[in-house]
């Protein structure tokens, strides 16, 4: 299959299927392509999950990184996913909820099969169902329709299930008034700080200095270091090798119509007057008569761009509003909405958006439009000729994976490549020290083989590797002097913290039934600080994203005025105590209403269906290969 593959990669649906063996062979493994193909990975009870339902389900989600990460995606990015897990797991799930609708007796007619391919956009010309463009796309995908319509017809299946089973899930008119209140009830605290950085005046002496470093020597040890040799193919390389003919590029053109829509667009100057999202009524109608003000002069014929310049307050001002020419999509809905509904020349009357108020004025309209082939051709010719050099790089590097798996040196490998040994002097982890376009990611791999190993092929930024490690340095402890400077900011550091720690506890020790937060900083000759209203869900200003600290905030009253405890944020110490909390009004609970009860009820719906999810596979056998994992 492989060979078949390098020798057509003169055809650009060659090419595109070859990019995405690249990742599923180099993250897969070889092993899992070998001896594995044909047989079971999982079973749930007595049904089987094959090796290829699970190669075309994780080809599935790579593909989908790869329409996220783009060429950012790398074997670092699928593990921090646990992309196989979840890959496993999806087939896992499938076959559960397949087998209960069996229990159900849910049952798809070819009617509503039916209905539901000819709803599918992918298969659409003008918006009507085509008979050949459903053919030629499930060809691409290396499906029949057979295959496709019982996969479709178990995806219908699998969402009837997944209907009647939340079709139990039900939000209350108090559950979600209640949940509405908790969300948008804010609280504000006064509060005093202990920090760390202001206690500038601890001074660790030598005896200290040694005697923190004999206790802490293993965190300075050096970082361990890799010498490795190299193999680089990069697609740039491959320049020369590369022919792109008119036939593929019409090709291409033929089968990717969507890629060369061009949108409609508008050309168009606003004046904006600012105002603030959550503005008071009288400040929006201030602004908004301000706005009705500039309009009126705008239909008496004065010069737009004029107007814009003296009075419009947004970026665009000093060119007089102008913001050239944009698709519906890249501008805020409200404005959208009326720039598109406009001809050219006309102007608008006042729009709100989250900005403030806007007049526009449309210069232009561009209807929307397909490019021609001799429009798109040269841009197609370099993205297949890139493809090209991607794939013949990979090519390259996969021939010479080839010799490591015969057993070649590393040195006969880069003969039979024809390509120089290139040197990679000592770096550690991070790749400090290396002059490669992904230090880290190559470090990565070299940190992750054995001495004397060499690497399968990785695929770092646009190019391919094959790495071998020649020598490991092992961390050693470094000696005071070498490392002095760090040490000394490091205790210095502790001894602040702890001082603050004890200035606080020993402030709060003070506090009495009595006694305000106001109270305890005047007696302590402190600064009493105040945060603005925040809810439970929201960042507290100046304080940041404590969980801790606005858990306490809220289990603050006008009868428990100051919190029990210091918080501690990040190594700095608060006392906190009360200062006002704000209920939601009743009118703004009826109008978020219906939007809460929706959110809720997505939310639980969500949480339910994943507890039936495990309730399944909790009494099922279920069983799997772990080396799929591996």
């Amino acid at each position: 299959m492989l060979s078949y593959l390098r020798e057509n990669t003169g055809n650009w649906i060659i090419k595109i299927f070859l990019g995405i063996i690249v990742v599923v062979f180099v993250f897969l493994g070889v092993g899992s392509f070998g001896s594995k193909r044909n047989d079971s990975v999982a079973t749930i009870d007595d049904e089987s999950i094959t090796m290829k339902e699970y190669q075309q389900a994780y080809k599935t989600l790579v593909d989908q990184m790869r329409a996220r990460f783009g060429k950012n995606l790398n074997d670092d990015i699928l593990k921090a996913l646990n992309v196989k897990q979840q890959a496993l797991d999806s087939l896992i799930e499938q076959k559960l909820i397949l087998a209960q609708a069996d229990k159900l007796e849910i049952n798809i007619s070819e009617k509503e099969l039916q209905e539901n391919l000819v709803s599918i956009k992918a298969f659409q010309k003008d918006g009507i169902f085509n008979i050949d463009q459903y053919k030629r796309v499930l060809s691409l995908n290396s499906l029949n329709p057979e295959i496709f319509e019982r996969s479709q017809l178990n995806s219908i299946r699998r969402q009837k299930v997944r209907d009647l089973v939340l079709s139990t899930v039900n939000v209350s008119d108090l559950e979600a008034r209640d949940w509405y209140i908790f969300k948008n009830t804010k609280t504000a605290v006064d509060y005093l700080l202990f920090d760390p950085k202001d206690y500038a005046d601890i001074h660790p002496d030598e005896d200290q200095l040694k005697t923190f470093y004999d206790e802490n020597k293993d965190k300075y040890k050096s970082e361990a270091k890799i010498n490795a040799v190299y193999l680089k193919f990069s697609p740039e390389a491959y320049k020369d090798k590369i022919k792109v003919t008119d036939a593929s590029i019409k090709d291409y053109y033929e089968q990717n119509q969507a890629e060369f829509k061009v949108p409609e667009k508008v050309e168009a100057r606003h004046i904006l007057i600012k105002l603030a999202q959550d503005a008071e009524e009288e400040k929006v109608n201030e602004a908004l008569k301000r706005a009705q003000d500039i309009y009126a002069m705008a239909l008496k014929d004065k010069d737009f761009e004029k107007l814009a310049k003296e009075y419009s307050e947004g970026p665009s001002k000093d060119n007089g509003g102008y913001l050239g020419v944009f698709e519906k999509q890249s501008m805020v809905k409200p404005f959208a909405d009326q720039a598109f509904s406009m001809k050219a020349g006309e102007i608008s009357k006042p729009v709100r958006t989250m900005f403030g108020w806007h007049i526009i004025k449309v210069i232009a309209r561009f209807d929307a439009s397909i490019q021609t082939l001799a429009m798109a051709s040269e841009k197609i010719k370099k993205q297949l000729e890139q493809q090209e050099m991607q794939n013949l790089a990979y090519y390259k590097a996969g021939e010479a994976f080839d010799a490591v798996i015969d057993g070649d040196s590393f040195e006969q490998v880069a003969l039979i490549a024809d390509k120089k040994l290139m040197t990679a002097k000592e770096f550690d982890i991070s790749g400090k020290g290396l002059e490669i376009e992904n230090n880290e990611g190559f470090a990565k791999a070299a940190f992750s083989l054995a001495l004397d190993a060499i690497s399968d092929v990785k695929q770092l930024g646009d190019a391919y590797y094959l790495i071998n490690v020649v020598k490991k340095i092992d961390p050693a402890i470094q000696d005071l002097d070498l490392v002095k400077d760090r040490v000394l900011n490091e205790l210095t550091l502790k001894l602040q913290i702890k001082k603050a720690k004890e200035d606080a506890q020993l402030v709060l020790s003070k506090k009495t039934d009595e006694k305000t937060i106001e109270t305890l900083a005047k007696e302590n000759q402190l600064t009493l600080k105040s945060t603005k209203l925040f809810t439970r869900n929201s960042n507290v200003e100046d304080v940041g994203n404590s969980p801790e600290f606005i858990q306490a905030s809220f289990s603050l009253n006008e009868k428990n005025k100051i919190y029990p405890e210091i918080i501690d944020v990040s190594s700095k110490y608060y006392i906190i105590g009360f200062k006002e909390q704000k209920y939601p009004e009743k009118t703004e609970i009826i109008e978020n209403l219906k939007t809460i009860k929706n959110e809720i009820t997505r939310s639980k719906q969500s949480q339910y269906y994943q507890a039936w999810i495990t309730e399944l596979k909790n009494n099922s056998k279920i069983h799997y290969d772990p080396e799929v994992l591996n």
